[in-house]
Order: C-alpha cells, then sequence, then structure tokens
C-alpha cells in the first residue's frame, strides 16, 4: 500500500508531522497499531513508503491512520509469512488488478527493499500473462523497469526461455507438480469444444512460463494464488491453484495470510472469498475428494 514518489511525508516513529498533532491529526491517541504500523511501513517500503501524511492530512487524516494502523500494524506484522513472500503476492495481485500502477511502483520498490531481486520480481510480472493477459504484464514491466532506473539496478539479458522442443511434455511435467493427473480433466473438460485449448495451457503456462525456473514453484504458486484472489473473477482456478499451492509446500495457514493481505488491496469481499476457498480445498483434500 503506498502512494507514488513525489509526495512529501515525515512518516517516521519519532518525527510526526507538526499539522498532525494537537486534535488536528491522527497522531493524537496513536494506538499501538498506529506505532507498530508505522515501524513495519519503514521496514518493507523505505523511504519509497513513507509518503503518505502530507498527501492525506489535507483530504481525510483518518485514511492516513486507516492506512497505517490496519495495514501494517495489524496485516504485515503478522509473522507467518515472510517480508519477500508478503511483497512477491503482494506484486503479483497489484500486476494481475492492473489498476493501482502508484501502488505497483511502491510494491516493487519494496520488494527490492526486502530482498526480491530483480529478476525474481520481471518472473512475478511475465507469469501474470496467464491470469491477467499480456495488457497487464507489459505495464507492470514498464513500472519495473522505471523503478530500476529510479534504484541504478539493471536486470540479466540472459534468456531463460526453456527452449520450443518438447514443449507439450516439460509442460505436463511441471503441470503435474502441482496437479497430478489435471491433464487428463483438462483433456474432459475442452476437447469436446476445441483440441488446441489443453495444448495452449499446458505448452504456455506450464511449458514455457513455469519451464523458466527462477522461481520456485512455491513462490509462483504464492503469485497465482494472490493474483486470482484479487482479481475474484475466476473461482475455480483459485481453487484449483489453492491446491497446487499446497502441493508445493504451502501450507493452510500461508495461504490465509496471503487472502489476509488481499483484504488490503482487493477489499473484504475478496479476501473471504479466498479464506472459503482455502478451507474448501483443505477439507476435499482431506477427504480424498479434492483434485
Amino acid at each position: 500500500m503506498g502512494f507514488p514518489a513525489g509526495s512529501p511525508s515525515r512518516l517516521n516513529g519519532s518525527d510526526p508531522a507538526p499539522e498532525l498533532l494537537n486534535g488536528t491529526g491522527w497522531d493524537e491517541g496513536m494506538t499501538d497499531f498506529a506505532a507498530t504500523g508505522r515501524k513495519k511501513l519503514l521496514e518493507i517500503d523505505g523511504e519509497a513508503g513513507v509518503r503518505v501524511e502530507e498527501a492525506l492530512n489535507g483530504i481525510c487524516p483518518d485514511l492516513a491512520r486507516y492506512l497505517i494502523e490496519y495495514s501494517f500494524g495489524e496485516i504485515y506484522t503478522r509473522e507467518i509469512l515472510d517480508n519477500r513472500t508478503k511483497e512477491q503476492a503482494v506484486v503479483a495481485a497489484l500486476t494481475a488488478m492492473g489498476t493501482a500502477a502508484p501502488q505497483l511502483k511502491v510494491h516493487i520498490h519494496a520488494a527490492l527493499h526486502v530482498g526480491c531481486t530483480p529478476e525474481e520480481i520481471r518472473e512475478i510480472i511475465i507469469q501474470m500473462i496467464g491470469y491477467a493477459g499480456f495488457p497487464a504484464t507489459l505495464n507492470a514491466m514498464g513500472t519495473l523497469m522505471d523503478v530500476l532506473q529510479e534504484t541504478g539496478q539493471t536486470l540479466s539479458k540472459v534468456s531463460a526461455h526453456a527452449g520450443s522442443e518438447g514443449r507439450y511434455e516439460r509442460g505436463k511435467e511441471w503441470l503435474s507438480r502441482i496437479a497430478p493427473g489435471q491433464e487428463q480433466a483438462l483433456k474432459e473438460s475442452f476437447d469436446k469444444i476445441n483440441t488446441d485449448i489443453t495444448r495452449f495451457v499446458i505448452e504456455f503456462g506450464y511449458g514455457d512460463i513455469y519451464a523458466r525456473g527462477i522461481l520456485p514453484v512455491r513462490s509462483r504458486q504464492v503469485a497465482t494464488i494472490a493474483a486470482l484472489a484479487a482479481k475474484g473473477t475466476a473461482p475455480s482456478q483459485l481453487r484449483f491453484h489453492i491446491g497446487g499451492g499446497l502441493r508445493a509446500g504451502l501450507s493452510e495457514a500461508e495461504i490465509v495470510e496471503i487472502m489476509l493481505l488481499v483484504s488490503i488491496y482487493a477489499g473484504f469481499p475478496a479476501a473471504l472469498n479466498g479464506i472459503l476457498a482455502t478451507r474448501e480445498v483443505v477439507t476435499a483434500m482431506k477427504e480424498g475428494t479434492g483434485r
């Protein structure tokens, strides 16, 4: 959560803006969530994430308070996911949503700040082709390049393309890591409509994208779950990837944490739907009825 560079701020743990004191803003009666939220904001976003107070104070100081207390004081301070995983999830969600370029820029800065490499962030954005399409991916890639230019960092130009030969067999193998038997399920659902559909999903989605490496399957599932939960338009695919995330090593508690992060960026309905879907998938897998 954040605002674009250029919005001035003095948000820090010891030097609040004077105009926010003495009953004119949210510093008066500051709760523990506000104090811990300020600390976490600096930890996550660094200088790119503290330009908030003056940008909001002239409009609605309470909004700044909610931003700090809930987003960073309550959600980001939870410890089930580490900061790198949180930022991978948020970059994926904001890329897929495609409606919050300034916040995506802040969180790309944040991802770099907490230890993600430029190549890892690029890989998350590339993966969103399959879930949000090329326009959203291209826009996010442009935002990444802006951030790298601002920070003086560069990207490796070495190709990670897995090659044109054997794409289908390679894709089947990658798909089986998160969902054994899914190829047959796709064929049963789509071959009666068009036999190319299963091939496109397996060859491109898994034989090209998943086979690039760089990110482990667990991180790819974190990104995909966050993106699908935030978009809120593909409940079947969300449940499928929740199952894939569990098979890739995520716990139910970790997936619920992803949904809580989503509450900040896509709202409570998306988060609550995601939490219920998680429980449904976990229950089905325990009962042996889930793919």
